[in-house]
């Protein structure tokens, strides 16, 4: 009896023992299937936020190799207006010789009486014969080769503008297909979506990335601050400016998702149309960012001259260059001492505007063009330059700024300017329009090389007498210039960070194919307990998840990043294609966004985040603000000839491509 309790007992622990194996095998599936579709949807986030990023940084690149070849092909037209100039120099020395008096004075009292200016000009005869032959190819290229190039630089910038809206689009798409490959093969099959959010989160993206100060920035710092409780659980007052964030925190964060500098909350644009007549991004005159825009391209360029640019010298004498060390005690001198007697052939060309032009009176714009110079002198030049060090006990050493000054004195051989300008008064016409020697020789250098040293005194004062600095500007000075072309730089604060602004995916997967023992669907109520344990409020976003709440949802985000190769020391910039793409942790401000404690909606104006709301915020903002005055320039830029048949061509063209564009993500979000 006792043996058949006994037996009964151990049956019901076994059955108890196997019902909580069984209850524990059903949660070790459900928890499976939770791990297995959770690790789905956020390789699949993590996949196509990847993906739009290196979409971007293949733009970056391109945009690189484009850029790198518009400063080449400025740097060619360099080429052909300091030919021009150093030709004339050489071609027109019996002009000078015949001209200048010293020259005029007989060598011997004999007839005939050779002069001075006859033994020179038979010295100096090959090289005119060298000036004529560089005058004669040069002048004809020079009336025509800066507008073809100028030309193509144009269109290679309306290039870039267009490439942005395709990479847009790609974007789009590639999101879609990069879920759609991660949807699983399964038995009663499978979803995987991406949100509505995320094509609102690109757009968000697109217009930081070029129009950063179109995005609404009071009305994201009031919901941001808004959403976050103050002390004692009440809500604070939101700001008037961006100074009620006053907690380093906020400030931070908020500064990473607007990628301006840390503690900045003023948006910066990381791709700035560098165009002085289209550079305000909102399309509202600004003439401090067209003139900051002028210079820094103007800055470019003339930094990347070579010598046969930037100081072309041919100089032929003796010379001397001597180095000198003095220790007075605390004073430490070094003094550089560099002479020179002979003939100095000496110029430079450079990217310059005139600041006296009138044609652009009233514009506050700078119109830049090339302006080259080339003197030939006679005499003797001396450079000196003086460092001086103070040491003191416990204070340490101190270096004084350096000294360096030129004098000398010559007669002149030779001289000749070219410039080439977009309008008629844009020149130069006055040799003190283009420095003085006195200027070069005390204060500082001229950027046209050595052509100003105390050495060309004379000259350059004779070839204010020879009108040789624009007035005749029949033979010095070449219009048709299409002027500085309008192409992306990196700004100023992603110059700093090496860093792109944010791409953001939001994926989601409805709770009906997450294949639970739980799941609603099998159970056949409307909301299960699974459900509850997962949706813990109501996001007042759901629209922008799918339209329910019923989902499995993540973010992933990703960004752009300057990637020189290893051993290369280079600071981020938009002309060297070293741009790569990584995934990032979600900003906090996208995690809000993405939970609802941010309305993105009302931040960017949209009354909802359906395909034809979204995409017609973004091809209005594309066409407006980069589209159409990326048009209007290359057309303005155009020559004459040319317009009135490319117009049609480009307008059809642009047309054509926007109409695709809107079509193919119109089919990718629908």
């Amino acid at each position: 009896m006792k043996c058949k309790q006994q037996n009964g007992q151990a049956m019901v622990f076994g059955l108890l023992f196997m019902g909580l194996i069984g209850l524990g095998m059903i949660l070790l599936f459900n928890q499976g299937i939770l791990t297995r579709d959770r690790v789905q949807v956020e390789n699949a986030a993590d996949a196509a936020a990847y993906s739009q990023a290196k979409l971007f940084a293949r733009h970056q690149n391109l945009i690189a190799y484009t850029n790198r070849a518009i400063v080449a092909n400025e740097l060619s037209v360099g080429q052909v207006v300091a030919l021009a100039s150093w030709g004339k120099r050489y071609a027109n020395m019996p002009r000078w010789i015949n001209s200048f008096p010293i020259y005029q004075l007989p060598i011997a009292i004999i007839i005939p009486r050779p002069t001075i200016g006859d033994v020179v000009s038979i010295a100096t005869l090959p090289w005119q014969i060298l000036g004529i032959g560089a005058r004669f190819v040069s002048l004809p290229v020079v009336n025509v080769y800066p507008q073809v190039v100028s030309s193509f630089n144009t269109i290679m910038g309306f290039f870039q503008k267009a490439f942005a809206i395709a990479t847009f689009e790609a974007q789009t798409k590639i999101a879609a297909d990069v879920v759609g490959r991660h949807v699983m093969d399964k038995p009663g099959g499978d979803t995987l979506e991406v949100a509505p959010l995320s094509t609102a989160l690109l757009i968000q993206n697109f217009i930081l990335t070029y129009f950063a100060d179109m995005l609404p920035v009071q009305d994201l710092l009031t919901q941001l601050v808004a959403s976050e409780p103050a002390p004692g659980g009440t809500l604070p007052t939101p700001p008037n400016d961006a100074e009620g964030l006053e907690e380093p925190d906020d400030q931070g964060f908020l500064a990473d998702f607007l990628g301006s500098k840390t503690g900045d909350l003023v948006p910066s644009s990381m791709l700035v149309n560098v165009a002085p007549e289209m550079h305000s991004k909102s399309g509202t005159p600004n003439d401090i960012d067209s003139r900051n825009a002028a210079r820094e391209y103007a800055a470019l360029v003339n930094t990347q001259r070579n010598t046969w640019l930037n100081q072309r010298d041919f100089n032929f004498g003796p010379s001397l260059d001597l180095s000198l060390n003095f220790s007075l005690g605390f004073l430490e001198i070094k003094l550089n001492l560099s002479a020179f007697v002979g003939v100095g052939n000496e110029g430079g060309t450079a990217y310059v505007y005139n600041p006296l032009s009138t044609s652009s009176v009233g514009s506050k714009t700078p119109v830049y063009g090339w302006a080259s110079v080339d003197h030939s002198s006679i005499g003797f030049q001396i450079d000196v330059g003086l460092q001086i060090r103070i040491c003191l006990p416990v204070l340490g050493c101190v270096d004084v700024p350096p000294l360096q000054f030129g004098f000398g004195m010559g007669i002149p051989l030779g001289g000749a300017t070219h410039q080439l300008v977009t309008n008629v008064g844009d020149e130069k016409l006055f040799g003190p329009q283009w420095g003085t020697p006195v200027e070069a020789g005390l204060i500082s250098k001229t950027p046209y090389g050595d052509a100003m040293d105390p050495i060309h005194a004379a000259t350059w004062a004779w070839g204010n007498v020879l009108s040789i600095y624009g007035l005749n500007r029949a033979e010095d000075v070449t219009n048709g210039y299409s002027g500085s072309p309008s192409f992306f730089a990196l700004g100023e604060a992603h110059a700093e960070s090496g860093r792109s602004k944010e791409f953001t995916v939001a994926v989601s997967k409805p709770l009906s194919a997450v294949k639970t023992s739980d799941n609603p669907n099998g159970l056949n109520i409307r909301q299960g307990r699974f459900a509850l344990d997962t949706d813990t409020r109501n996001n007042p976003m759901d629209f922008a998840w799918g339209g329910d709440s019923e989902r499995m949802m993540t973010i992933s985000s990703a960004e752009t990043y300057f990637a020189p190769p290893p051993g290369r020391d280079e600071s981020p910039n938009q002309y060297s294609p070293w741009w790569d793409a990584r995934l990032r942790e979600p900003s906090k401000v996208v995690q809000m966004i993405a939970s609802g404690d941010i309305d993105l909606a009302d931040v960017l104006g949209l009354s909802d985040f359906g395909p034809a709301t979204v995409v017609g915020l973004l091809m209005d903002v594309a066409t407006d603000y980069l589209i159409l005055p990326g048009i209007d320039r290359a057309l303005e830029k155009l020559p004459p000839v040319i317009a009135p048949v490319a117009k049609p061509v480009i307008n059809e063209i642009s047309g054509n491509v926007l109409d695709k564009v809107k079509a193919g993500m119109l089919d990718t979000l629908q």
